[in-house]
Parts: structure tokens; sequence; C-alpha cells
């Protein structure tokens, strides 16, 4: 055969093969996405301000700081998806300034993409604090997005924002403390000091009538000690000498679970109670540089009046201490570290959370108090929460305090821990969403006279508009293992707590979920997820919102690299 001859043969050859291997990369990409891994679109910002729905990006004109701010339920704004959008109401959460609408409007920008490992969870069980993608119970149509905090055979119950569970051979709650990775990733700002707001633009603001209130650090004793101004008020100098003290003057307010990416309306009760709602677990931290052999720092918080303290020497000492109301200083914990040399930075925290102290020093925790020497338990908990109507939980004092030789501190910041609230229970809807419920009501009165009690009765007496969120205050929920592991029951809840429509709230129930059982007996429990709803673990934010191309700037095609991330 001649070349002439060969070449259509090889021609033809190579088509085939090209088409074959685009048939092979399709089938290979569907039987990914069935059975490996799924790309899903976050429609809301019930996980803000980690995961975000449709949003702004937005730059706050009086500090600098950067946020994201919400649409529709989870925000607020108008918007015209043709041309650029307003995000009305939107407020900074480091200063409080509110978005100038005198500016240049922004574009919105779509939900995170999000890629989901499926069936992770038919070789190992879920775990707490996972991110987890599942059918809605409420509507099986649409996939959700939450964390887990309450496994199958655990009674789950949120007081004062924290996570408390029992399984079913405790005497009683245990908090539920998160990995380091999942708590890194729910840290969230109150004041970032090296985003200070411009005192004109504050002054403009108040003088427009508009409710402006940044946090300050304010010297408290020691002010001839102290050089509050250095790079316009960023770095802290202490000239050396006796004790003095700095002292964050904050609003009340700022200690509120309130967010950047919400509307202000979603601060309105029921979604916050402003008597108990105080986030009290926080994370004080800074860059601390000695300039002299023998200076100290020490980090200082609050929670409903026990003051907690870290104290750190650049000749190598380190403590925990702790004071009740009206007792002294206290040392719980004391231990040894390597020098700090003079003029070497450290970043030094202090974390009081999750009813644990910790102080960490360039990212490794050297002194913790947690079970068995912390003060506070559930039942202490629970009685003082009690009483929070006539006596409001405080707010923290956060204070640093120096001493000894002189030094500087950089990048002082201050952030809260995610914390649940407790919203009561949605209204029963018409319709076959609330069909389930409504017979579960007419169930419990047909059954009311007998004396053989079964497991719905204490469910059905609880449910109902108005009455406590499931496995909030005064209200846990049981959640039930079943021979059939299909049926085991999970409690989700988002980050953004106040925007987040989760377990907590659910009287929905979709038909098509296995609601009774052969005998017709209820079977599925209302503020649950069952394990057959679980479609994965979210794994990665692999497409954030893309930057826009120039000249097109509705196509938003560019990928935004930086903000590529895993899901913690």
């Amino acid at each position: 055969m001649s070349a002439a001859e060969d070449n259509p043969s090889r021609e033809l050859h190579t088509i085939r093969d090209t088409v074959e291997g685009v048939w092979v990369a399709i089938v290979l990409a569907f039987v990914l996405r069935a059975f490996l891994i799924e790309a899903f679109v976050i429609p809301t910002g019930s996980m803000a301000p980690r995961l975000l729905g449709e949003h702004w990006p937005l730059q706050c004109s009086a500090c600098g700081y950067e946020y994201d701010y919400g649409l529709g339920q989870d925000g607020g704004g108008t918007v015209d998806r043709r041309t650029r959008s307003i995000p009305a109401g939107a407020r900074c959460p480091n200063c409080t300034y509110p978005y100038d609408l005198g500016r240049e409007a922004q574009y919105l920008h779509s939900g995170d993409r999000v890629l989901v490992l499926k069936y992770v969870y038919r070789f190992r069980d879920p775990r707490p604090w996972d991110v987890i993608v599942f059918k809605n119970p409420q509507n099986n149509r649409e996939n959700y997005i939450k964390r887990l905090v309450g496994l199958p055979g655990e009674t789950a119950e949120i007081v004062h924002g924290n996570v408390f569970v029992k399984g079913p051979d405790d005497e009683t709650f245990r908090i539920r403390r998160k990995p380091r990775e999942a708590q890194e990733a729910t840290w969230q700002v109150i004041y970032d000091n090296n985003y200070r707001p411009d005192p004109g633009a504050i002054r403009e603001a108040e003088r427009r009538g508009r409710d402006v209130s940044p946090p300050q650090w304010i010297t408290l004793t020691g002010q001839d000690r102290w050089d509050l101004d250095g790079l316009n008020g960023r770095k802290f100098t202490f000239a050396g000498g006796e004790r003095a003290e700095l002292e964050l003057d904050a609003p009340r307010s700022h200690f509120l679970p309130w967010y950047g990416y919400n509307s202000p309306q979603a601060m309105q009760p029921p979604a916050v109670d402003r008597d108990r709602d105080i986030c009290t677990d926080l994370k004080l931290s800074f860059m601390f540089v000695p300039t002299e052999p023998d200076a100290g720092v020490s980090l200082e918080t609050s929670s409903f009046g026990h003051r907690f303290r870290g104290k750190i020497s650049a000749d190598g000492s380190a403590a925990l201490m702790y004071k009740a109301p009206g007792e002294d200083w206290v040392r719980w914990k004391a231990t040894s570290i390597d020098p700090m040399p003079v003029g070497e930075a450290f970043d030094v925290a202090l974390e009081h959370v999750d009813f644990s102290l910790r102080l960490r020093i360039d990212g490794r925790t050297v002194l913790e108090v947690s079970d068995g020497g912390y003060p506070f338990d559930y039942r202490w908990l629970k009685d003082r929460m009690a009483r929070a109507e006539t006596d409001p939980i405080p707010a923290p004092d956060v204070r640093i305090t120096a001493s000894g030789g002189s030094s500087e501190i950089w990048h002082v910041g201050l952030m809260r821990d995610v914390y649940y609230t407790s919203p009561p229970q949605r209204r029963i809807p018409r319709g076959v969403a609330g069909d389930y419920a409504r017979d579960l009501l007419g169930l419990l009165e047909r059954y009311e006279d007998l004396s053989k009690q079964r497991w719905w009765m204490p469910m059905v007496a609880s449910i109902g508009e108005g009455k406590p969120g499931w496995g909030t205050a005064g209200n846990p929920i049981k959640l039930r293992t079943h021979e059939n592991r299909d049926l085991d029951e999970f409690f989700v809840v988002g980050d953004n707590s106040p925007q987040s429509l989760d377990s907590r709230s659910w009287t929905h129930a979709a038909p098509t979920l296995r609601l009774y059982d052969e005998q017709g007996e209820p079977q599925y429990r209302v503020g649950t997820v069952p394990r057959y709803c679980i479609i994965g673990r979210a794994l990665l934010v692999y497409w954030p919102a893309g930057h826009r191309v120039p000249g097109l700037p509705g196509l938003p095609l560019v990928p935004n690299v930086g903000r590529m991330r895993l899901i913690r």
C-alpha cells in the first residue's frame, strides 16, 4: 500500500481514537459524579462567612475591612441581575460603619461551588463538626449544606451558643469541643486593630444620625507608660515599669452573634436574644516584641464575671490564672518556655472557648485548662441562663497588661467563636409538607389514654410554632439509632446561626421521606437528618466567585484562586 493510500486510514484511525477518548472521558465523569465526587453550588449564606451563597464582596470605606454581604433570606439588599446592584443595609462587622450607598454599586457574586465526597460515609461514620451535604428533609428536591453536631444515640442540647451532648450511658451532658481545624475555621472578627476606622468618617456618620460605635483600645492604668499612637494607632508601645493596663472599650452589641453577611433585621428577636446571646468564647491575639529581656505581657478576658488571664515573660515563664467574682487571682498552671530574644516578634494568643482556656505561642499550645479544672459545667450554665431574663449576661472585659521591661504590641485582634442561637420552631406549613406534623398531633390525641409509651410522644408534645427549637435550651433532642442504619438520625446546624434554617426550627417533613414503618407507626423524628438523606462530606471550595474579565464585567470567568480552600 502506498503512503498516499495509507494516510486516509491513519486519519480515520486518529479520529476514531479521539472520539473514543472523548466518550471514555464523559463516561468517567459520570461515574465519578455518581459514585465518588460531585459539585454543588451553595444557594444561601447559612454557613457564612466561611461558605457563601449569592453575595456582594465589600470593603468598608471607614476602616478598610473586607467582608461579604448576602442576598435574600440570609442577607438583604436589592438586585437587578442585568446591572450592578445595591447591597442596602450592609454594615462592617469590624467597626459597624454602614456601607456607603453613595459609592459605586457592586456586582452580585454567585455562591461558592463545592466538591462533595460521596459515599465517604460508607467507609467511616460521620464525625462531629463535619460539614455535610444532604437532601433537605423538608423538601428532598433541595440540597442543603450544614455542620453536623449530633450523632445517632446521643441527646443534644444547645446552651449559651455551645453544643452539649449526652450518650446513652452518660449521667449528664458534656460539651462538644471542636477539633483544631474546625475551631480555626469558625473564629469570627469582633475587632481587628489593624483596621482602625477613620475618625472623620465616623464623625460624618454620626452627623448624619447613623448609629456607629467602633471599639477602641484605651488606657486603664499607667497612661504615662503607654504610647498608643504608633503607626496611626496600630502599634502599642510600653515604656517599661509597673503594671499598666489597656482595655477594649466596645459596646455590648459587639459581643452579640451578628454577622456582616446579614442584614440588620437578622439581629431582631427572636433570632437573637440581646440579654442572653452574649458571646464569651473569645480569642485575643497579638504580636509581642520584647525590647528588654525582662519584658512581660498578660492577655485577659472574662465570662459571666469570671476572669481568665494568660501571662508570658521574655525570660521564659508562662502561666494561666483565674479569678472568681469577689476572690483573688489564683495560678492554675505554669510552665517554662524558651526565652524570647529581644527584638523578635512572637504570635501570642489566649483562647477561652468550649469550657477550656489555652495559651498559645506561635501556633503551639503551651498551657491549657479544661476538664477537671475549668469552673463551669453544664448544670451551672443551665442555672445561670435561667436567670438571664432578670440578670442579663454581662459583656466580657478584654484587657492587655504589660509590666517589667519595655515592649511593643502589634496586630491586636479579638475574635469570637461561632455561637448557636436558640430560635423557636417555625409554623407548621399548610399542604403536604406539614401533613406529617399534623398527623403526629392527631396521633397524640388518639394514644393519650394508653399506658404504653411510644418513642414519638415526647416529640409530639413539644412540636409547634413558637415552641423551643429542637436541641435548644430546655428542649434537648434525642437522636435514635436503628437496626436499619439508613434510618439513623443526625442533628445539623448552620454556622450563620441567626439566619440558618436547620434542625433547630424544622416542622416540615417531605412526603418522600420514610415517615412510617410497616405497622403504620411514625418513624421519622422531626428536626433530624436520616442517614439515607446524607449525600457526602463537603471537601473543597473549588470555584469561589470569579474575577470579572475586562470588557466583559458581567462574566466572572477568571478563577479566584486565593479563595479556593478546604472546607473545615
